[in-house]
């Protein structure tokens, strides 16, 4: 989005001291940016620093030019394709603004721009790229390595920091389409991508909003090659442990042959991590020992995990060739003070230490829908640390096909370990564990001591799974799905909260659970529809209304609108007869602080339910009308917008009822009393909204 400009008139004598003012930053802090929006050029071998830098033609030549000049909100730096700049780094200074980011780039068609640091440092720090204190930073298409140097140093390809003078909270840096390789450094805080928050207790602590870490390849990196970090760790008087990084989206990376972790998420709230790729991570760095000998002694490594964070959600990640060196040594990993996250749909294989880590100080995490496709067990399948607190697993294929002998199920000394629906084959003689502190709840267990797990609804037989042999990446995962002749099919239970859909993104659940991480389709009859509405018609003549001023309108497509912000209004359509139904509505709710939402089940103004959207406290919520009362009974946050249409689906089965947002389930809850049959219908309180697309299938 670009910011409006007007024009305004200025004095001559304010034109002066403009000048004078431009002559005296100058002097103080080094040349500045001419204008906010200016896009400066650099190539390697046909520029001139001396030049305006300001056309293709009048390229600037060196990143020391572009290093000497702070740059304004909605500037762009681009580098020439093809070109190489040795013994050079890029030292960011200024900061863009919300809506015009400052973006480095590269122009014209050939090979990423090559930014070759090799054994330059900044205050004994190696760099292809620094964003030192500045906000609004997007680098993308840039090529960044330092090659084998024998300067035993922190090295990094691209290094955000917050520190000294300067430091605090920043917002928006965007990291795109790298190649980062072949950079050593000498502790774990250097490699590949690094933000991190440093100081003393007398410095100001640095943390960051709106991270996009997205479609890098980043290899032979030494020590990480994608991590956020903070010092409040160690400082006392820092207070940012589990929230330096806010909106976080580590997303289509691909690491591989890194001496430690492969990305390691700390202090964040909520961070998504998918789509990406792993492999050979934990001394697996290729150099010439003879230049490099000062890399770390590693004792344990995980390839994708996170610290200290809340919230946490790694999904379609891939993870490949994780070493066990003293310890650990899995893909996945539950860290220290590691709460209500998720790791779900990944697909994991061959790594040393196993599938799962869990340590202490952890709790009410999920581990569902992944597929472990013989990983090693130095330390098991589930490697549960004492000292964590509940951990949920369930309806993931562990498939061991090979020699692996450990256990395959495990129980740390506190908290309680819940196995539910999932699918453990063992090839060899892997063992399940039995303790007080972990339940099994219909899972399948094949081969050697299938009979020693307690659960009192196991299943022992072969699974029948298609082809696991041909399942060997996330994409030919389609192997582990279930024959249609499998054991398994309408053989599990129901999990509560379960995210809306199985391993290959198909809707769960209908009838009767699966086991495993596939829900078959052929156990799932075609929903029929039994009422649609778009309103193309220019009609709402199957609609029974009350209260509020209804009319067809445009927005976009003709829709359904209730345009009188005071009282209640209310809609209603259908059959009082329906019992069990989805219905999925497009929605708009337009007053600020206001509400609205789909009933269902609509016995009469008396009876029924309601899901809507409350602006007030950005939530999703479930209502019941008994009596003429009417009750909140569920709710769930969500970031809402008045005057944005979303999609809000909500099923009702028996007495079960699942609410959806934007397609992601949000809430379920059972009602011991339900309400049996009803209409649908829409009703808001003292607000304005819109509804379009109504659909309602059996």
């Amino acid at each position: 989005m670009q910011r409006n400009r007007r024009r305004i008139a200025v004095w001559p004598f304010l034109v002066t001291m403009g000048l004078l003012l431009t002559g005296l930053l100058s002097g103080i802090g080094g040349q500045v940016a001419e204008a906010a929006g200016n896009t400066y050029y650099v190539d390697s071998s046909g520029g001139r620093d001396s030049a305006a830098g300001t056309s293709e033609g009048a390229a600037w030549k060196s990143l020391t030019k572009v290093n000497s000049m702070t740059f304004s909100p909605g500037d762009r730096i681009l580098l020439k394709a093809g070109g190489v700049w040795n013994d050079q780094y890029l030292d960011a200074k200024g900061s863009g603004s919300e809506g015009n980011p400052i973006v480095v780039d590269q122009y014209g068609t050939g090979a990423k721009p090559r930014i070759a640091f090799n054994n330059t440092s900044v205050s004994g720090e190696g760099f292809g790229v620094r964003l030192r204190n500045v906000s609004y930073w997007e680098i993308n298409n840039l090529e960044i390595t330092s090659g084998e140097q024998s300067t035993d140093m922190r090295r990094h390809g691209v290094l955000v920091v917050g520190e000294s003078t300067g430091a605090g909270d920043f917002k928006h840096i965007y990291i795109r389409n790298l190649n980062i390789h072949d950079i050593f450094g000498t502790d774990r805080r250097t490699g590949g991508i690094n933000f991190h928050a440093r100081g003393t207790n007398a410095s100001i602590e640095s943390t960051w909003d709106d991270v996009l870490i997205e479609n890098n390849t980043i290899t032979n990196v030494a020590d990480t090659g994608i991590q956020t970090m903070t010092d409040a760790f160690s400082n006392s008087a820092w207070t940012h442990k589990l929230d330096a990084f806010k909106h976080v989206v580590i997303r289509g990376n691909n690491v591989e042959k890194i001496h430690r972790d492969g990305i390691l998420v700390r202090a964040a709230q909520s961070p998504l991590i998918e789509y990406n790729r792993t492999n050979a991570i934990g001394e697996a760095c290729d150099v010439n020992t003879s230049i490099v000998n000062y890399l770390d002694n590693i004792a344990v490594v995980a390839a994708q995990w996170a610290y200290y964070t809340d919230g946490a959600v790694f999904q379609y990640n891939e993870a490949y060739d994780t070493r066990k060196l003293d310890g650990d040594g899995q893909p996945w990993d539950f860290d220290v003070m590691v709460t209500n996250s998720v790791y779900q749909y990944n697909y994991s294989s061959n790594n040393q230490g196993g599938t799962l880590l869990v340590m202490n100080d952890t709790n009410n995490n999920i581990f569902r829908y992944n597929i472990s496709n013989n990983d090693l067990d130095a330390n098991g399948a589930f490697n549960l640390i004492s000292g964590g607190g509940n951990l949920y697993v369930y309806n993931n294929v562990i498939y061991r096909s090979g020699t692996q002998n450990k256990a395959l199920t495990h129980a740390s000394s506190t908290g309680m370990a819940y196995y539910s629906n999932n699918i453990f084959y063992n090839g060899a003689s892997g063992q399940y564990t039995n303790s007080p502190r972990m339940t099994y709840d219909h899972n399948s267990f094949y081969g050697l001591n299938s009979s020693v797990a307690s659960d009192p609804y196991k299943i022992v037989g072969d699974p029948k799974f298609v082809n696991p042999s041909t399942a060997t990446s996330l994409a030919t995962a389609a192997g582990f799905k279930l024959a249609t002749n499998s054991p398994l099919i309408n053989a599990g239970v129901q999990v509560t909260g379960n995210g809306g859909k199985d391993f290959f993104g198909n809707p769960i659940y209908y009838g009767v659970p699966d086991i495993g991480a596939y829900e078959h389709q052929s156990a799932i009859a075609q929903p029929v529809t039994i009422f649609s509405d778009n309103f193309e018609d220019n009609d709402y003549s199957g609609w029974t209304t009350s209260g509020g001023t209804w009319s067809i309108m445009t927005d976009g497509n003709l829709v359904l609108s209730q345009s009188l912000a005071s009282g209640e209004a209310l809609a209603v359509a259908g059959n009082a007869s329906w019992t069990d139904y989805t219905y999925s509505a497009r929605l708009n709710l337009l007053t600020a602080s206001g509400n609205a939402g789909l009933v269902f089940r609509y016995a009469d103004n008396s009876n029924y339910y309601m899901l809507r959207l409350n602006d007030s406290l950005d939530k999703v919520e479930l209502y019941k009308k008994s009596a003429g009362t009417l009750t909140l009974i569920s709710s769930a946050s969500a970031t809402l917008t008045p005057g944005q249409w979303v999609n809000l689906k909500v099923t009702a089965s028996g007495s079960t009822i699942t609410g959806y947002l934007n397609n992601a389930q949000l809430l379920q809850w059972t009602d011991s009393s339900p309400i049996a049959a009803g209409k649908i219908g829409i009703r808001m309180h003292t607000s304005v909204a819109r509804l379009d697309d109504v659909l309602v299938v059996q």
